[in-house]
């Protein structure tokens, strides 16, 4: 199947406005185009996404499909940003990826003294995860990336910046809490929050409960876990870091051995100068009691 983003586009703005006319008004173009556009896409698919009567609604596979085309969207408009950012060759650009768990406001600081060192360097930063680091390499324009990860990097450039051990994190007042051995089933038992981000190729790390949340943040998956709504695997530096949450929760032995993970800078060959990559790599090291992070 060839998606056509156009018809990503229409079928969107029809879904979102309701109506044809109203999608064709939102997109500049004639009503039948915006038809077209749909027609074209529901023949690509082989079923339809909306029921025509009266006015357009989305059938249970439109609503379904909804979700991953705006998805798509997003991605094309941050390509098109992209592209036009590269137009201006005297600008040097880097687009960077930094791991989801990393704490916010340690990120935020290291990013402030990059600036001052870096500035003429013109920054576009996403948080992805370590299994997504992979995809954006290839697909995207990413050029740089602070990513945890087990898996070396075929598709760039690697150092490795030091390891964070794992815990497993619950609030204080959970009943898993005042167990002092707890066993696979016990944790079974109760919700578990998955820090995963969406790159469907990638397994999500130590699944162990089928009743389990998605979420990709660090920082939302130990405030789940503060309120009681389950149970999570983090790396310890969230536990040392300056989260309101940290006095609500606590850490518990895992009947399972949780590998350390590695915290890897990643590198387009070419595409980044050696001084940001120096830059990154000696930053990290300085700050790794705050991170939390071993020896590499």
């Amino acid at each position: 199947m060839g998606l056509k983003i156009d018809e990503v586009r229409s079928f969107v703005a029809v879904a979102e406005t309701g109506s044809f006319s109203e999608a064709s008004r939102r997109l500049k173009r004639a009503q039948s185009v915006v038809s077209m556009h749909v027609a074209g896409f529901e023949a690509e698919l082989g079923y339809k996404l909306f029921d025509r009567t009266p006015k357009p609604v989305l059938t249970a596979k439109g609503r379904e499909l909804l979700v991953g085309a705006r998805r798509v969207l997003v991605e094309a408009d941050r390509l098109e940003q992209r592209a036009l950012a590269l137009s201006d060759a005297q600008t040097p650009s880097i687009y960077m990826g930094i791991d989801l768990v990393l704490e916010a406001p340690v990120m935020l600081d290291l990013l402030k003294l990059f600036g001052k060192s870096f500035p003429a360097v013109r920054l576009q930063v996403e948080n992805i995860s370590g299994s997504e680091a992979g995809w954006f390499f290839t697909k995207t324009g990413m050029n740089l990336a602070l990513v945890f990860s087990s898996e070396p990097s075929l598709e760039s450039d690697e150092r490795v910046l030091g390891r964070s051990p794992l815990s497993i994190v619950v609030a204080k007042n959970h009943p898993l809490a005042a167990i002092s051995h707890p066993t696979v089933d016990d944790l079974r038992r109760y919700r578990q929050i998955v820090v995963y981000a969406r790159d469907p190729e990638s397994p999500a790390p130590y699944v162990i409960n089928a009743d389990h949340w998605e979420i990709d943040s660090g920082l939302w998956a130990m405030g789940l876990a503060a309120r009681g709504l389950g149970w999570t695997i983090l790396p310890n530096f969230l536990l040392l870091g300056r989260s309101a949450f940290r006095s609500t929760v606590t850490t518990i032995e895992a009947p399972f051995q949780l590998e350390a993970q590695r915290l890897v800078l990643r590198s387009k060959q070419g595409e980044v100068s050696a001084d940001i990559i120096d830059w990154w790599a000696k930053t990290i090291e300085k700050n790794k009691d705050k991170l939390g992070l071993g020896a590499a």
